[in-house]
């Protein structure tokens, strides 16, 4: 479901933006995200899954089959649960392999589809996806998703009030008791190395900056460059390069959400 690298969408897009609209109803509800939290333990089939959630059995099946259907589980022939009369063959769902960061990469290419694309009810929808996904999993802080390259998908967890982001050294010590370093692999050799950051993240009063540290490749924010050694602020679903070109990094930053939202029975 997320966007190719390249493909520009306009607002005429109208297939993209009816699958887009399907697919965030669905990560909207969350009695479905609790069934993919769930399966994430072991395979289950419906009726165990309707005692586990507390919901119908008619529902519990109901809700598999838009899950089924969105490719976000998959199913094969097991055993339900034993019952006054034996045990019998049954279908046991099990997620997608991958499929929480893969949910969590698409909503964060979401949150950056071009203005014309984010109306206010379609925004809402993605942030409401956002939180109920954060709510189930976890996933509150700031983070960075990598876009592309070999840590392609990978989220960078912002933990510390500060981050350096550079390329890793064989044999360097990363003796950095001041910020956390993030070393990425030696594929993306246009990056400064880890031991002269190339950049670093600040994470200040609910905020996050970003500061280049007199890089070769330079940081950019949504294609501009910003100035030498200045902390700039990065807001949700900006787009942030470390270097132009095929061997640098393209990193979404996707801002923590707030847990306010309601369950669905």
């Amino acid at each position: 479901m997320a966007e190719n690298p390249g493909t520009i969408l306009t607002a005429d897009d109208g297939e993209f933006l009816e699958e887009l609209s399907e697919y965030l109803e669905i990560l909207s509800h969350s009695t479905r995200l609790r069934i993919l939290r769930l399966l994430e333990k072991k395979p289950l089939d419906t009726r165990s899954i309707s005692m586990e959630i507390g919901i119908s059995y008619e529902n519990t099946k109901k809700h598999l089959e838009r899950l089924l259907h969105a490719g976000l589980v998959t199913r094969r022939p097991g055993l339900g649960r034993e019952t006054s009369r034996g045990i019998h063959p049954a279908w046991e769902y099990s997620p997608v392999p991958g499929i929480i960061p893969r949910i969590q990469r698409d909503l964060g290419f979401f949150s950056s589809l071009p203005p014309q694309l984010q109306g206010t009810s379609l925004q809402e929808r993605i942030t409401t996806a956002r939180q109920r996904v954060s709510h189930e999993f976890g996933t509150l802080q700031n983070n960075l998703l990598v876009v592309g390259g070999e840590w392609d998908g990978r989220v960078v967890t912002l933990s510390s009030p500060c981050t350096a982001l550079g390329r890793a050294e064989d044999g360097a010590r990363l003796n950095m008791p001041e910020y956390e370093p993030v070393a990425f692999p030696e594929s993306y050799r246009s990056l400064t190395r880890i031991t002269r950051p190339h950049a670093l993240v600040w994470i200040r009063d609910e905020k996050c900056l970003i500061e280049d540290r007199g890089s070769t490749g330079g940081t950019y924010i949504n294609g501009k460059r910003i100035p030498d050694r200045h902390q700039v602020r990065v807001k949700d679903g900006d787009r942030i390069t470390l270097s132009l070109g095929e061997f640098g990094v393209t990193l979404l930053f996707l801002e923590q959400v707030s847990q306010g939202v309601e369950k669905e029975a």
